[in-house]
């Protein structure tokens, strides 16, 4: 499975460069098996390159989560939607969530849902922005980290039950039993973190010294829950800016980032990096 580069213009295919979704802006782009869907900047899910529903026109969809049951999109004023065929609902459980009176954004304005994650239990993570992560199992919503951490994004172990981990403000959150985390900051420069990613048995974060930061490096660390290491073999020194949220990505036993035009590609778990593709419109996404 070639990797999906979303940009402000659309959906491009890393193998071959091939414009897959054109004429959009691409807010995220998730994997279920072989199959892939995507929301864009107009409200509607893509599968497989054909729009299949949208959100009502109010809602700002911002990321997506496929499973074998249902398809769930997060949106802003922290809202959830779940997708079957073209038939668009609203979670009413998320409006009710513990904690939901206590939500917030540093700049004033309403939550949002910015990213979501399904374990290899098949239990949904939801991440509020900012209103912390919500395990989303049988027993309804369940609040894990604590709100003020400022979760960015949430991520899964494929494979392996329990094993979550949370790019956040006070650096990187892991769990090995879905629900008790605990914070990794050990080597980092700075503990702002906001993209992250899992592959076989390391995790990768960016950090970075704030939202305005101008210097950002990725890291990565076994998930036994070792120091965090700077990988920039390959990479830019510092970045000049954060690597967003979901612009880490795995993909056929390859990690990618990208940030700006440039998507860089690594073959031996983030150790070292090559450049797979640049002169791209602005990334927001892969996949």
């Amino acid at each position: 499975m070639s990797l999906l580069v979303g940009t402000a213009i659309g959906l491009i295919r890393l193998e071959d460069g091939a414009r897959v979704v054109e004429g959009t802006r691409i807010n995220h782009v998730a994997r279920l098996e072989d199959e892939w869907w995507a929301v864009d900047g107009k409200g509607r899910i893509h599968h497989e390159g054909e729009v299949v529903a949208a959100l009502p026109e109010s809602a700002k969809a911002l990321c997506i989560q496929p499973t074998p049951e249902t398809v769930w999109v997060g949106a802003d004023a922290a809202r959830l939607y779940a997708v079957e065929g073209d038939l668009v609902t609203e979670d009413e459980f998320l409006n009710t969530a513990p904690g939901r009176d206590r939500w917030y954004t540093p700049w004033g304005g309403p939550p949002a849902v910015r990213s979501m994650a399904l374990d290899a239990d098949r239990t949904l993570y939801v991440n509020v922005h900012v209103g912390g992560l919500l395990r989303y199992d049988d027993t309804g919503l369940v609040p894990t980290v604590d709100i003020d951490s400022d979760v960015h994004q949430v991520t899964a172990h494929p494979t392996l039950r329990g094993v979550v981990y949370a790019a956040t403000g006070w650096g990187l959150a892991q769990t090995h039993n879905g629900h008790d985390f605990t914070f990794l900051t050990e080597g980092l420069h700075a503990n702002y973190c906001r993209a992250v990613a899992v592959i076989e048995d390391i995790a990768l974060v960016s950090a970075s010294t704030g939202p305005d930061t101008q210097r950002a490096r990725i890291y990565r660390t076994s998930l036994d829950g070792g120091p965090l290491i700077p990988t920039t073999e390959g990479l830019p020194e510092w970045f000049s800016y954060n690597l967003d949220t979901h612009c880490l990505a795995v993909r056929s036993g390859s990690v990618y980032v990208g940030m700006g035009d440039t998507v860089w590609a690594s073959v031996d778990l983030g150790e070292s990096w090559v450049e797979a593709m640049t002169g791209l419109p602005t990334i927001t996404c892969l996949g």
